[in-house]
């Protein structure tokens, strides 16, 4: 979910009934997915959008319009899929029937290995570098869109993708895109990220999801036992020095 979802909400809940959006018609209710099962409650209350989940991962639609599952995005950079790890990329190929998964690892894990050694002049590499157009697409909607890698399908799948600003939000700067809509205008701009983290790192956090990363057989490829780079937040001193470990993943971001 974007990080200006609530204050999204909270002025189409203030508008409903006056304001018309493209692929919605005049907004008419607003509803609050469940937590365990499908299905939503209206908001009836500014209070009733303060409850609305900004970190469950279950859900790909962050609210219900006129009874659309509806994902929300801060306009501007933001990632569309956080943290995809090697094995799970192995899932959702399998899932989604894609072609050709072991020549996309093989690349993806050259890649990596050459941005371990410092040969890459950026760690944002364009998606074209290893999937067909279809292939991107097929992916990134299901991540956005339809479920994730570890959880299967959303009880929560969204129909459609709502952008507005971190400020100023108005009728004028909401923007609702169908996925082909919004993969149309922003695939230009779509790149994957390399990113990484360490086991050992003073972040409890990242350090545990190192630690989880690490222990899948699958991601082995993406985990080095030499350290490059250097965490923010420095070392722990309950792991040894040759215990650390630098592990990878990917996000999918949407650059400005």
């Amino acid at each position: 979910m974007a990080g200006n979802e609530k204050a999204i909400c909270e002025f189409l809940f203030l508008n409903i009934g006056r304001i018309n959006l493209k692929h919605i018609g005049l907004l008419r209710q607003i509803g609050i997915p469940d937590k365990n099962h499908p299905g939503y409650r209206l908001a009836e209350s500014l209070s009733d959008i303060s409850t609305l989940s900004t970190t469950d991962s279950r859900k790909k639609a962050d609210v219900y319009l006129n009874g659309k599952g509806v994902s929300l995005k801060q306009a501007g950079s933001s990632f569309s899929f956080n943290r995809l790890q090697r094995a799970n990329l192995i899932q959702v190929y399998s899932r989604l029937g894609l072609a050709a998964p072991q020549t996309i690892l093989t690349q993806l894990d050259q890649e990596i290995h050459r941005f371990h050694q410092g040969l890459l002049s950026s760690r944002d590499r364009p998606w074209q570098n290893f999937f067909s157009e279809n292939d991107f697409k097929t992916l990134l909607k299901f991540l956005m869109m339809l479920g994730s890698p570890n959880l299967g399908m959303s009880q929560h799948p969204a129909e459609l993708i709502l952008e507005a600003p971190a400020t100023q939000i108005s009728q004028d700067t909401i923007k609702i895109y169908s996925f082909d809509e919004y993969f149309n205008r922003y695939k230009e701009r779509l790149h994957i990220a390399i990113r990484r983290q360490w086991i050992g790192q003073t972040s409890k956090s990242e350090h545990g999801r190192a630690m989880s990363l690490a222990k899948k057989q699958d991601n082995l490829p993406w985990v080095f036992d030499d350290v490059v780079g250097t965490p923010r937040g420095g070392w722990r001193n309950d792991i040894d020095k040759a215990d650390r470990k630098t592990v990878y993943f990917l996000m999918i971001e949407k650059k400005k």
